[in-house]
């Protein structure tokens, strides 16, 4: 009897154990709050190159980036859920990896929690834009090779692309079909069929350049693109809306948003709820040295065209020294925050500034430090934390290039660190970061990575 008790036991204890070991097998992932490791999402062979992201619309993420595994550059994708689990196959699925190379992948939700991919291609030898769909499982749901949103053959630049509220996607480049650069658009729908004009739409096409467009939703299956024009001696600052179905709904040629003396440039357009938008850019009305010190400009414009602040736009930091790249989100609340980088210090530094619905700076003159370490920071973007503040994040060069965020609260309070939270503390530099808010006040942080031999994708949480 004692003796078959020890064996009882003794099979007890290994079913313990192995029941022990299935459980942990099965256990969700965890992310790695550990910035000198970080989560790694593809460190498959070769560079791994401009990653983009979206929420899945189930506490989760998707990834895609350019990808050189193959000796081809081609575009592979991630999901991974809200505890950090990778849902598709190991280093990504294949999104396209037709012969000659693809690029620059962004990322546009689809009705579910799938996404649509927007990419340029040149397996034609041009530079078109195509786009694939991808569903939850990781299944392409456009065909093998994806469908075309514009294969004139003729350069295709700069390309952006936002949802169109209705489960397809809105796309904007700048197209020289006709000589020069000209903006054109196409909207596609949840099938992948075009919904405008094949190959698109004109939005701006005339005589000289058009560069930049950037483009926000107008809410009802339309956008707001805005752009910068050097076809007269000034640079000047235009905007156009595009309806639902295509057509110009603003006067022709666009709104001039700012024509003052001398250049303005680098516009970005944020959606302002109502039909309308808030353009921001950089502006050497007031530069005596030409192109070394641009002071940074706002504007909104209602859903029917008309300008509602100042003619030309207010001003928001007139600080001497040079002021660049503006980037903005809506604070929730009407109005805007908007980030930028500023050369007031000598080095680059990271400031910040909230203006009211009614066109009015709201934090100190000339914006908030939001970093002032030493070295350079650069490149700053940002993404709203839910709670009328905001998350930014940049590549920061204080020790190798690095990614550094701070979150700040509708007052223009640092909540973090003073000069921001390391995103990544790993050797090597972090380049092309990218975010999205996680829903509970931080967000997910991507990027391209050099601590290993090539170029990778990592990813992290924070806090």
């Amino acid at each position: 009897m004692e003796k078959w008790k020890s064996r009882q036991g003794c099979c007890l204890l290994i079913f313990s154990c192995l029941l022990m070991f299935v459980s942990l097998q099965y256990l969700p992932a965890e992310w790695i709050k550990d910035t000198s490791q970080n989560l790694p999402i593809c460190t498959a062979a070769e560079d791994q190159h401009f990653p983009d992201m979206i929420s899945d619309n189930h506490g989760g993420i998707i990834v895609a980036w350019r990808d050189v595994r193959n000796g081809n550059r081609d575009v592979f994708a991630q999901r991974i859920s809200a505890s950090g689990e990778m849902l598709w196959e190991n280093d990504g699925i294949p999104i396209c990896v037709q012969s000659n190379a693809q690029s620059w992948p962004l990322l546009v939700p689809d009705a579910g929690e799938g996404a649509i991919l927007v990419f340029g291609d040149s397996r034609h030898r041009n530079r078109d834009i195509y786009a694939q769909r991808v569903d939850a499982n990781g299944k392409l749901l456009w065909g093998e090779d994806g469908v075309p949103i514009s294969v004139v053959p003729f350069l295709k630049e700069d390309v952006k692309a936002i949802s169109d509220g209705r489960g397809g996607a809105i796309v904007v480049w700048e197209d020289s079909r006709h000589g020069n650069l000209d903006i054109y658009a196409q909207r596609i729908d949840g099938d992948g069929k075009p919904v405008w004009e094949l190959n698109g739409v004109p939005v701006y096409k005339g005589e000289g350049d058009q560069y930049d467009p950037f483009l926000t939703t107008d809410t009802a299956g339309g956008a707001i693109i805005a752009w910068w024009d050097i076809s007269t001696p000034d640079w000047n600052v235009f905007a156009q809306r595009l309806g639902a179905t295509g057509e110009q709904v603003w006067e022709d040629g666009g709104v001039p948003v700012c024509i003052a003396p001398g250049n303005q440039g680098g516009p970005f357009v944020v959606a302002d709820g109502l039909g309308g938008a808030f353009v921001v850019w950089s502006d050497y009305r007031n530069d005596p040295n030409i192109f070394s010190s641009a002071d940074l400009y706002a504007q909104r414009i209602d859903a029917n065209g008309k300008t509602l602040w100042r003619e030309d736009g207010i001003n928001f930091c007139n600080d001497p020294s040079n002021q660049q790249q503006p980037e903005g989100i809506s604070d929730g609340k009407g109005g805007l925050i908007v980030t930028w980088w500023d050369d007031r210090d000598i080095f680059a530094d990271i400031y910040a500034q909230r203006i009211g619905t009614d066109g009015v700076p709201m934090w100190e003159d000339n914006g908030i430090p939001i970093c002032v370490a030493a070295g350079v920071q650069r490149e700053p973007h940002l993404v709203s934390d839910g709670s009328q503040g905001a998350i930014i994040y940049w590549k920061d060069f204080r020790e190798d290039y690095g990614n550094y965020a701070q979150r700040i609260d509708g007052s223009g309070k640092s909540i973090w660190t003073f000069n921001g939270v390391a995103v990544c503390t790993a050797d090597g530099d972090q380049i092309a970061p990218r975010a999205i808010p996680n829903g509970r006040g931080g967000a997910f942080i991507v990027w391209s990575d050099y601590r290993g031999k090539d170029a990778d994708i990592y990813i992290h949480q924070i806090p």
